[in-house]
């Protein structure tokens, strides 16, 4: 494990090197360019306060505009999704990189949550925007509580989820192409399977459903971010600690399946 880290320490200007190349690389060839940043969350965040917000009548934390509560949990769930979903392709869209010259292939991984950590701070500024303009201009009343101090915790432990779920499935897909099929199937399914659309709390505990809740560790995670803003939402130290247990063991796996995988990859891909 120490070598893995001062590897990456060595390889710091190539994965700022991949940094730049995933930022430059999403936005080519677009009319918008970085614009998409800011009108995926605001044009999602509409369709869910029209469906779930209008049209569902599911309520949302009154201290907070419906418009804001799902660009929060927007934000937090991009940055996983977006970081798992390019990890998960490590070793196809970098095979011919890979195969040519050496370097800490965890590079690359990195390299993308640095990447999610500038889009994430982009699209939660925009949320920081809507959020002090509703409490100045719209008779809000700030609900913010001291467990703000813990969001940078709640991005590190996203990050780690993104990173070993995304080695897990990059390693196994060197082999099994079909995988890369059902990853946007299954994130879309887990984003459902986590309370982004809907508060926690319209969750009946007696149900099936929010026992699969309470089992997904982005649920645990986001609801805390939610609760730092809103001071309405789910906050459990001890879900946290047990998401944090599952998160490290997801983690330990990935980077020992990785590590196992990438000496013999170019065989498989």
């Amino acid at each position: 494990m120490r070598k893995i880290f001062s590897d990456l320490v060595d390889y710091k200007d190539l994965i700022f090197l991949f940094f730049k190349r995933d930022i430059k690389s999403s936005y080519q060839q677009t009319i918008l360019g970085p614009l998409w940043l800011v009108i995926q969350p605001v044009f999602t965040s509409i369709v869910f306060s029209v469906v779930f917000g209008n049209i569902a009548k599911i309520a949302t934390p009154a201290n907070i505009s419906p418009f804001a509560f799902y660009l929060l949990g927007l934000s937090f769930w991009n940055y996983f999704a977006d970081c798992f979903n390019k990890i998960s392709a490590t070793f196809i869209t970098n095979s011919s990189v890979f195969g040519k010259v050496y370097f800490p292939r965890l590079a690359v991984p990195v390299s993308i949550l640095l990447s999610g950590l500038f889009k994430f701070s982009i699209q939660f500024g925009l949320f920081l925007i809507v959020y002090f303009y509703d409490i100045v201009f719209k008779g809000y009343h700030a609900a913010c509580n001291v467990t703000l101090l813990f969001v940078p915790l709640y991005l590190l432990l996203l990050s780690l989820f993104a990173l070993g779920l995304g080695l897990i499935v990059s390693s196994f897909t060197t082999k099994y192409r079909d995988l890369t099929m059902l990853i946007g199937f299954g994130v879309q399914l887990m984003m459902y399977a986590t309370p982004i659309a809907y508060p926690f709390f319209t969750i009946p505990s007696t149900s099936v459903f929010y026992r699969i809740l309470l089992a997904n560790p982005l649920s645990g995670i986001i609801e805390a971010g939610k609760y730092a803003f809103t001071s309405n939402a789910l906050f459990s130290p001890k879900l946290l600690a047990l998401d944090t247990i599952v998160i490290m063991i997801t983690l330990l796996t990935g980077m020992y399946i990785f590590s196992k995988v990438e000496k013999r990859f170019m065989d498989t891909v």
